[in-house]
C-alpha cells in the first residue's frame, strides 16, 4: 500500500469516537465502514449503491468478527484490499482465525438487510455447535428469528423440522417449556425419541403433545388397590393416562381433562363398575398428613348418583380408611379440598 493510499484510507476510516452512523444512513451501522472501503477499493466504490445482499452480509459478517479492530485504519485497509481479489473463505480466515471460514458460504442465505454485529456473532457461535451447524447448512433461509430459535433450543432439538414450525415467540416459549417437562417426566425416553415425537406434532398445540406423553406414563401409586364392600360392584383405581382417557369415553364426561392432576398425584380417580357396566367415577384428593378424601362422585354423563349406589361406594372407601368429604354424602354443604 502506498503512502497516498494509506492516507486516503485513514481519512475515510471510522474512528471509535464517531463510528456510529447517523440515523437514515443507507447502510445503518455499516455506513462509515462501507464509505472507507469504497474509497480504497474501486470495485466496491464503483457500485456502492448496488451491492448485492450476499456481499453486504459478507462485509457485515467480517466487520462484526473484527470487533474493535474494524476501527483501525490499517486493519480495515487490509480487509478492503482483499475484497474481490481473494476468496471469501480466505479473507474470513485471516480476519477471524478462531471462526470457521466456511461461514462465508452462508452469507447467500442470510435474509434481509445487514444485521447488527450481535446477530453475526450469534451466527458464529451457533455454527460451532454440530446440531446448529447442520441446520444452518441445510435450511433454505437464515433469519435473525431463526438464530434466536436455534440459540434457545437445547442442542439435541436443533433440527430443521422444529425450527421451521416455530412462527411466534409464544410458540417458542411453549416448545421450550414442553421439552423440559417431557424430558423430566419421560425418563424412559432419550432426547432422540422425544424429538421424533415433537417433530410429528403441531407446535401451536404443545400442551396436547405434552399431555400425549403424560398419557403414556403410569400415574403415582393410588392409596389402595381394588376395593369392594361385598356387593357385585368393584372400585378400581385409574392407573395411567390411557386408562383415564378410556374412562372419559366410557363415562361420557370430562374426567380426561384432569390428566395433569392425576399425573402429579394431586388427585386419584376410581371407577366403580358393576358386571362390567360403568356405574360411577370418584375423585380422591390428597390431604395433609398422608390422608385422602373422596371429593366428588358422579354417574355417567355427569348425572347424580342414586342414594343406594352412593352409599355402596362410600362404604368401600370408608373401610379402606378414606374419608368422605361432606358434599359427597348427599348434604348441601361443600368442603373445598383444593
Amino acid at each position: 500500500m502506498t503512502f497516498h493510499e494509506r492516507s486516503a484510507m485513514r481519512a475515510f476510516a471510522p474512528q471509535s469516537a464517531f463510528a456510529q452512523a447517523e440515523p437514515g444512513s443507507p447502510y445503518g451501522w455499516m455506513t462509515p465502514y462501507i464509505a472507507a472501503i469504497a474509497a480504497h477499493t474501486p470495485q466496491v466504490g464503483s457500485r456502492i449503491l448496488s451491492l448485492s445482499r450476499t456481499e453486504m452480509h459478507f462485509i457485515a459478517l467480517c466487520l462484526s468478527l473484527m470487533g474493535e479492530k474494524r476501527n483501525d485504519a490499517d486493519h480495515l485497509a487490509a480487509f478492503a484490499g482483499g475484497i474481490g481479489i481473494r476468496t471469501r473463505k480466505s479473507l474470513l480466515g485471516d480476519l477471524a482465525p478462531d471462526a470457521n471460514r466456511h461461514l462465508a458460504q452462508l452469507t447467500g442465505k442470510l435474509a434481509g438487510r445487514p444485521w447488527r454485529p450481535a446477530s453475526y456473532l450469534r451466527l458464529t457461535e451457533l455454527y460451532a455447535e454440530p446440531h446448529a451447524r447442520k441446520v444452518l447448512c441445510h435450511i433454505k433461509q437464515i433469519t435473525r428469528w431463526r438464530l434466536i430459535i436455534l440459540a434457545r433450543l437445547p442442542a439435541p432439538y436443533r433440527k430443521i423440522g422444529i425450527v421451521i414450525k416455530i412462527k411466534k415467540r409464544l410458540d417458542l416459549s411453549s416448545v421450550l417449556f414442553g421439552i423440559e417437562v417431557v424430558r423430566r417426566v419421560r425418563t424412559d425416553l432419550n432426547d432422540r425419541q422425544i424429538l421424533a415425537s415433537l417433530e410429528k406434532s403441531d407446535t401451536r398445540y404443545v400442551r396436547d403433545w405434552v399431555e400425549a406423553h403424560y398419557e403414556r406414563l403410569p400415574f403415582p401409586q393410588a392409596p389402595t388397590g381394588a376395593l369392594t364392600n361385598g356387593t357385585s360392584g368393584v372400585l378400581r383405581p385409574v392407573t395411567s393416562g390411557a386408562d383415564l382417557l378410556r374412562a372419559g369415553r366410557e363415562f361420557d364426561n370430562c374426567v380426561a381433562n384432569y390428566m395433569w392432576e392425576a399425573s402429579t398425584g394431586a388427585s386419584v380417580f376410581y371407577r366403580y363398575d358393576d358386571s362390567r357396566r360403568p356405574v360411577a367415577i370418584a375423585e380422591l384428593k390428597r390431604l395433609a398428613g398422608g390422608l385422602w378424601a373422596v371429593d366428588e362422585m358422579m354417574a355417567p354423563k355427569n348425572k347424580t348418583l342414586d342414594g343406594k349406589t352412593r352409599q355402596e361406594v362410600l362404604a368401600a372407601f370408608t373401610m379402606a380408611g378414606i374419608l368422605p368429604a361432606p358434599q359427597v354424602t348427599g348434604s348441601f354443604s361443600w368442603f373445598d379440598l383444593d
